[in-house]
């Protein structure tokens, strides 16, 4: 390690430097002194410059005796070079009693009347540590250069999350058609860019309209590939052109996920039905999903469905399930996501807690004019936002309410 040199940096002014401050402090020195170098203030700035031809060496330090005739604006250039530069000094005034306020990171002010021998200690220490802080602002840099890397690469993903989810909208969440009779909402809130929710509606023809939501386990791109899996393998129609009955659009589904996913552990809940628009008949099989909900303006009711989760069992059957929607009926089809954004504190009872927010839900959407579809979301959205907690919900949220057209 080359050895420190201390720069003594006088006004033009101050005579008498060595015998008054130097040669004392020479002798008080803890250790071996450092090599001293007289220079003056012009000198010592121009070596503190960016572009100087020999700069300051980081384990050198300063002692700047200067007089009341300094102008203030020469000694803040010194203060901020050597704060620049992370140079330790100690600054010598007449009256330092208005710079002390601005002193920091290792440039101290001091009068001219400070004892050398606490000079040559303040100096020592300051010498000494500039190891470490040298060592620190290595770190530091590193830190920033690894930063400046750690942002690039979430922008990349970011971007890329961004076209994930607008290539995922539009493979497996279709615009909703417009079907004679019918008013058929949906209201999708994944919990990520991407989602594990998918739903589908599809107008049959003959005034018939299939619907399907479903939940991929897990979340983020892995469930999000997985709802890929399950809306190519969506087929209404056998190869005769005959409407398939759901259950065996399930046992489909279900065929095709047992023989993708082999082996991964990935499953996924659906409910898929088809809907007669002019008797309002309703005909729908589910896979281990939550239950759908008939809302009406007397009471609700939950369609019982039976049905294993897709992509477990390759020979799974899946019950049936059929009735009629009333003139004031509305059939609300939901995933998890929504129950988890109802907390009840006051009950630990899956049952009773099932049971509380069914009843608040078809509460509130309850009476809505002509049971719209869209009226029943709106309101069914507001009530998700006034949940504590609505803005890091826990679990993507998927409605689908089918009502009679108003």
């Amino acid at each position: 390690m080359p050895q420190q040199t201390l720069h003594v940096v006088t006004s033009d002014s101050v005579r008498q430097v060595w015998p008054r401050w130097l040669t004392p402090l020479k002798s008080s020195w803890p250790c071996d002194a450092p090599t001293l170098r007289e220079v003056s203030l012009d000198a010592v700035l121009s070596e503190l410059t960016p572009d100087a031809h020999q700069p300051m060496r980081g384990d050198d330090a300063v002692l700047a005796v200067l007089s009341r005739d300094e102008p203030a604006a020469q000694i803040d250039r010194l203060t901020e070079g050597l704060l620049e530069h992370q140079i330790p000094g100690v600054i010598l005034l007449e009256d330092p009693t208005d710079w002390r306020m601005v002193q920091r990171q290792g440039v101290i002010f001091e009068s001219w009347n400070a004892d050398p021998r606490t000079l040559a200690g303040m100096l020592y220490a300051l010498c000494e540590r500039q190891q470490t802080v040298r060592l620190l602002g290595r770190e530091v840099q590193l830190a920033l250069r690894c930063q400046g890397g750690i942002r690039h690469e979430m922008d990349r993903l970011h971007e890329e999350l961004h076209l994930a989810a607008s290539i995922q909208r539009e493979f497996t969440s279709s615009p909703v058609p417009r079907v004679p009779g019918l008013d058929i909402s949906v209201l999708f809130r994944p919990v990520n860019f991407v989602s594990g929710d998918v739903y589908n509606v599809r107008d049959l023809g003959d005034g018939h309209a299939a619907f399907l939501l479903a939940d991929a386990v897990g979340h983020g791109v892995p469930a999000a590939l997985l709802t890929m899996v399950l809306t190519s393998g969506l087929n209404t129609r056998s190869e005769s052109g005959a409407l398939l009955p759901p259950h065996q659009v399930l046992r489909a589904l279900n065929q095709r996920m047992c023989d993708m996913c082999l082996g991964t552990g990935r499953f996924a809940t659906a409910v898929y039905g088809v809907i007669d628009a002019n008797s309002r008949k309703v005909t729908l099989a589910g896979a281990g999903h939550p239950l759908p909900i008939v809302i009406g303006n007397n009471n609700s009711r939950e369609i019982e469905t039976h049905g294993p989760l897709l992509g477990v069992f390759d020979a799974a059957e899946f019950d049936q399930a059929e009735f009629t929607l009333d003139e004031t009926d509305s059939l609300l089809l939901y995933t998890d996501g929504l129950e988890a954004a109802f907390p009840t504190p006051t009950s630990h009872d899956p049952k009773e807690k099932r049971a509380r927010w069914l009843s608040e839900m078809a509460h509130a959407l309850r009476g809505q004019e002509g049971n719209a579809g869209a009226r029943m979301l709106t309101e069914l959205q507001l009530m998700l936002d006034s949940q504590a907690g609505s803005l890091h919900q826990g679990d993507d949220v998927t409605a689908v309410c089918i009502a009679k057209a108003a």
